[in-house]
């Protein structure tokens, strides 16, 4: 999943939620999936795709990955819904929970907004992670019109993260220097960006 950037967020994305509410958690059916708002029931599915992953993979996004820490994750998740800067959203999978997509704001002009996605490993090589964020993309561009940047970051050892990407659209734009591996090793990042009227059919 992405490592989310800090930022503002811009005044065009702030008035088109005053007045579309853009950012209220969807519910969208896909062929497979359903991508819903998260719940405080989610709570063990979540912890166990979280902790599916070395601790510090995904660390900076839950807080952790110990269940009090996924705790706090889902509440503070169901309680930001329908404000900016960020959205988080289970993905099911015959009525499972079997994973997560986001989006967040970023400061950029013109607007932009940073993806991420985790998918439980035992349901890895499906094509869910694909099917989920080409969903997610598609909504986010009807939702917010104005919006014309998405980006992504992953591990660049990452080979399966950046399939996925580059089978939508994506395009690398750089190496972020100086990150962490799976194992707290130093590794680096890839910054990938897609733009409006990119994403592939």
């Amino acid at each position: 999943m992405a490592a989310w950037a800090h930022g503002s967020v811009p005044a065009e994305l702030w008035s088109k939620a005053e007045t579309m509410s853009p950012w209220s958690p969807p519910n969208i059916r896909t062929e497979r999936l359903l991508i819903r708002p998260m719940a405080v029931s989610d709570l063990s599915a979540v912890h166990a795709y979280a902790s599916a992953y070395p601790a510090d993979r995904y660390g900076s996004w839950l807080g952790g990955t110990d269940p009090a820490s996924v705790a706090r994750y889902i509440a503070d998740t169901v309680a930001r819904y329908g404000r900016p800067p960020r959205c988080d959203l289970g993905i099911t999978l015959n009525n499972e929970l079997v994973g997560g997509l986001a989006f967040r704001q970023v400061w950029i002009t013109p607007p932009a907004m940073e993806v991420g996605w985790v998918i439980h490993p035992k349901v890895a090589g499906k094509g869910l992670a694909q099917e989920s964020l080409r969903t997610l993309l598609l909504h986010l561009q009807n939702a917010f019109p104005r919006l014309s940047r998405f980006e992504a970051r992953v591990h660049a050892e990452d080979s399966g993260a950046r399939r996925t990407l580059e089978r939508l659209g994506f395009q690398v734009e750089g190496i972020l220097r100086g990150g962490v591996g799976a194992h707290g090793e130093p590794a680096d990042g890839v910054m990938y960006s897609l733009l409006r009227g990119e994403l592939n059919e």
